[in-house]
């Protein structure tokens, strides 16, 4: 058992604080007031494509597709049809787009019209978020349309004419496949296969016979990933030369994310980016002279959009911001002149903007998404830094309330991100923003094992789930304390999916440091999760955990919740989705019946026909608002409505009220 004074002795931080980070005034108004409705009403740029004439984008927004002009303007509605719209494609003669809804391949004609539907094939086992047609991808001569689906059970590759008259396998039922890209002239496809022994992924090209749409003979290995020992990092895909004769790609064999080039007719691949930072996402310009990728040089939880000379050299920043964001999904003009791409930040959700390479000129907005009760009500947080039990620096993102008073001792809330492999970045983060304005102060860690600070940090807990990471967070909780923020009598915590799993690794390892405990759709038994997760998540796990339950007992023994329930003091609110493909249901099951069994504080509430995460906005509203009530009960009552009894938080929603109450005692 540890408290906070007895971690005080051994505590040691250090703050980086960015220059913008302790105010944003921007168009601020002193009566805005941030809703949990505004949350759900956002809409930001999806998805897009930049038409092959380079004068229309097709854009993602609110299940439909809409034109815009590649200049800015008014989006034209193209469809009206029901389902979730993604994989946007235009065909080579820009006359039609292709794109997955409702599990299949659709095409639709730009000029209006009824969709056409061209596969219809049954969902396969597993994973139902991977069971369906989807990702299409036309043939650089627009007679099939590569696709990527999981009716076989497993992901495979597959082509569909463009009438839809014939579909073909191009991958065998035993191949996992992903990420297929055509070739410039279309006679090959390369892509991404994995399997346990080279888990990090293989690439593979395939000769494809255009006239009969069928492989020909079997694909060539052009390379094979080091495996990554924590089963987290895989190659994502590869990007052609406009001459086909070479690949660009995302490796970490530098221990670091960064760009190589690659024959394509194999052999080592050529590293052209090199540093102490993450490099990812290459494509080649049309003239193909020049390559654009991501990076988060400078502020490694941002990123900005870069340019290199395709044979490398010297690279440069060709969109700048007065304040750090996320940039993503770049795509370049078809005269090399210009890149369009998304952008978000603390400030605003995502946006699509072009930038023009020439000059110094500022990226321009093409649209406008931001509520305005968002734009005047968020701020920007600020970057910490502090030491965990072992010395290492842990960074995260710390959100205040704008009208604390100097001295003032917060509730605060630490909200884990998932993953472990996921990273808390400076984008748009209406929930952090909408606790920070109702009092909270809100700290987002990135402990080890999150993505962006290389192969090391990333690996750092492999084999010791509920050991480092865990010190990570308890270390950023005294951070809080001893800077003067927080109340340690009033602090919290909260996350989803390993964030979850990282809330019930917290009140058994550290007891007597929260006041409340939200844990969402985390994992609280990793045998039991190996057994019942989908294939890939299962392999991805025993390889974080050093091997399967029989080979490390011991580890698996360490990271088991439910064996250390008798040490558990904090109540709890947990929540999970009761079709969930990722984390199964029945961890939360049995974490709630272990701290029933033992008398324990805890609330509890399923979701029907949910997934992994709350996706249906009532649900994602009631989760907020059943979340709000118990934190204000737990950490932030309001004065003459408390009580000393835990049987009676008032949650909204009295449909869910019966499963929200402890087993009489």
């Amino acid at each position: 058992m540890r408290s906070l004074r007895q971690l005080s002795r051994d505590f040691a931080f250090a703050a980086f604080l960015l220059p913008f980070a302790l105010t944003f005034h921007g168009n601020a108004q002193t009566n805005a007031h941030l809703t949990l409705q505004d949350l759900l009403s956002i809409e930001p740029i999806g998805e897009s494509a930049l038409s092959p004439d380079g004068k229309t984008i097709a854009l993602t927004r609110a299940g439909q597709i809409v034109l815009l002009p590649s200049e800015g303007g008014w989006p034209v509605p193209l469809t009206s049809t029901v389902g979730g719209k993604s994989g946007l494609a235009w065909s080579p003669d820009g006359k039609q787009l292709a794109y997955a809804s409702q599990g299949s391949i659709w095409v639709v004609s730009v000029v209006g019209g009824a969709p056409h539907r061209l596969t219809n094939a049954p969902a396969g086992g597993g994973d139902p978020r991977q069971a369906t047609d989807r990702v299409p991808r036309w043939s650089p001569k627009g007679r099939w349309i590569l696709f990527q689906s999981g009716r076989r059970g497993i992901n495979s590759l597959l082509v569909v004419s463009a009438d839809g008259s014939v579909t073909s396998f191009l991958t065998s039922a035993k191949e996992e496949a992903e990420n297929g890209r055509w070739s410039p002239n279309g006679d090959e496809i390369v892509y991404v296969t994995r399997e346990k022994e080279y888990f990090s992924g293989r690439l593979n090209l395939l000769k494809f016979d255009a006239h009969a749409g069928q492989p020909i003979g079997d694909p060539v290995v052009l390379y094979t990933s080091p495996v990554d020992r924590g089963g987290g990092w895989a190659i994502r895909g590869v990007g052609w030369s406009p001459d086909g004769k070479t690949l660009a790609t995302t490796l970490q064999n530098s221990g670091w994310n960064h760009i190589y080039l690659l024959s394509a007719k194999g052999g080592e691949p050529k590293q052209i980016t090199d540093g102490t930072f993450e490099d990812e996402d290459p494509i080649f310009s049309p003239d193909g002279k020049s390559l654009s990728f991501i990076s988060n040089r400078g502020l490694l939880e941002a990123t900005n959009l870069w340019v290199i000379p395709a044979s490398g050299g010297e690279a440069r920043q060709v969109a700048k911001f007065d304040v750090p964001g996320i940039t993503s999904q770049p795509q370049w003009s078809p005269d090399s002149k210009r890149l369009y791409f998304n952008h978000q930040s603390p400030i605003e959700t995502s946006d699509l903007l072009v930038q023009d390479l020439a000059g110094q000129s500022q990226p321009k907005y093409l649209t406008h998404t931001t509520p305005k009760n968002i734009s005047s009500t968020s701020r920007v947080p600020e970057r910490v830094t502090w030491r965990s039990k072992d010395g290492k620096e842990i960074a995260g993102l710390l959100y205040t309330p704008r009208d604390a008073k100097p001295g003032a001792k917060l509730p605060a809330v630490l909200w884990i991100h998932g993953g472990p492999e996921g990273q808390d970045v400076f984008n748009s983060d209406g929930w952090a923003q909408y606790l920070a304005q109702s009092g909270y102060v809100v700290l987002e860690p990135n402990y080890r094992g999150s993505s962006g600070y290389g192969e090391v940090f990333r690996n750092l807990n492999v084999e010791d789930s509920n050991g480092g990471e865990v010190d990570d967070v308890a270390m950023g909780a005294q951070y809080l304390v001893t800077r003067g923020l927080a109340d340690p009598a009033r602090l919290a915590i909260g996350g989803g999916s390993h964030g979850g799993t990282m809330v019930a690794y917290m009140v058994v390892h550290y007891p007597d440091l929260f006041a409340a405990a939200i844990e969402l759709y985390g994992v609280v038994d990793r045998e039991l999760f190996v057994e019942r997760t989908n294939p890939s998540s299962s392999i991805r796990w025993m390889m974080k955990m050093g091997g399967a339950p029989t080979e490390k007992p011991d580890v698996y023994r360490r990271a088991n919740v439910l064996l250390q329930i008798d040490k558990e003091k904090t109540p709890l609110l947990v929540m999970h989705g009761e079709n969930d493909p990722q984390v199964p249901p029945a961890d939360s099951a049995f974490f709630v019946k272990a701290l029933r069994e033992h008398h324990k504080t805890v609330f509890y509430f399923t979701y029907p026909d949910e997934l992994h995460g709350f996706a249906q906005p009532a649900h994602r509203l009631d989760a907020w608002q059943k979340q709000l009530a118990f934190l204000e009960h737990y950490i932030n009552p309001k004065f003459g409505t408390t009580t000393t009894s835990t049987e009676e938080v008032v949650f909204p929603g009295s449909d869910k009220q019966a499963n929200a109450h402890n087993e009489t005692k």
